[in-house]
């Protein structure tokens, strides 16, 4: 029987979450704590392969399970299982043609910067000192969405047929010292968040005299500005119509 389920996780201590050998990832440890809930070799498949460092709030992602599987303590007993930085919750039964990956619809990111130095918040967000003209920088974030050639903004080995991506909806908010990019799109490519995020700040304090437009127009990596760190950015929620 197929379920679908939520996972949030602080991916400061984990190499990503895709499964590689010799290393610890947060698909690994979700499939190695089924699999001692259940007695059962379990496969866990997520929505996105987040990088190493990457965090996420409401990662979707399914799993099959024996019928006979009483789904509420399967979640208390995976949970007791799982270390500290990861959780699992709201659980759901779907059909076998239901696929965390393939099925989803939209995917929402949020990428947080902060100006000013706070511990508190060090581990989620990026630090930035430079002086940003913010107004450019929210001028810029409106020119991503739409249809576009995001190849620009994404890494060389990124091994995806096509770099056409939609973006639904670019935001600019500010909450308190911090700014926090979200961005909802169909699908996302290796590091576009990152890439983006590191372009607009780039963008905002005068090292790179281009926009937005502009760069995706070019598809060269080269004319974009750097990537951002990854302890800043978060898989905020993944839609789907099924769920």
């Amino acid at each position: 029987m197929r379920w679908f389920f939520r996972v949030e996780y602080d991916g400061a201590p984990f190499a990503g979450w895709q499964s590689q050998r010799d290393t610890r990832t947060v698909q690994a440890i979700l499939e190695h704590a089924f699999k001692t809930a259940v007695r059962a070799k379990c496969t866990v498949v997520g929505a996105g392969r987040t990088d190493a460092g990457v965090h996420a709030a409401a990662q979707g992602a399914h799993v099959d399970l024996p019928e006979t599987v009483d789904i509420a303590q399967c979640e208390r007993s995976v949970n007791g299982i799982l270390p500290r930085e990861i959780a699992v919750r709201d659980f759901a039964s779907v059909p076998d043609s239901f696929h965390a990956r393939f099925s989803a619809r939209r995917r929402c990111y949020r990428y947080t910067i902060i100006t000013s130095k706070s511990p508190l918040r060090d581990a989620r967000a990026w630090l930035v000192t430079h002086r940003v003209d913010w107004k450019r920088v929210t001028e810029n974030v409106r020119l991503l969405e739409g249809r576009h050639d995001f190849r620009a903004f994404c890494a060389s080995n990124h091994g995806a047929k096509t770099t056409v991506c939609t973006v639904h909806e670019a935001r600019l908010r500010r909450h308190g010292e911090a700014r926090v990019l979200t961005i909802t799109a169909n699908r996302f490519l290796y590091k576009m968040v990152r890439s983006i995020a590191g372009t607009l700040v780039d963008i905002g304090r005068g090292a790179l005299d281009d926009t937005v437009r502009g760069i995706i127009r070019s598809k060269d990596r080269a004319r974009a500005g750097r990537t951002a760190p990854a302890h800043g950015l978060v898989l905020e929620n993944v839609l789907y119509r099924e769920v």
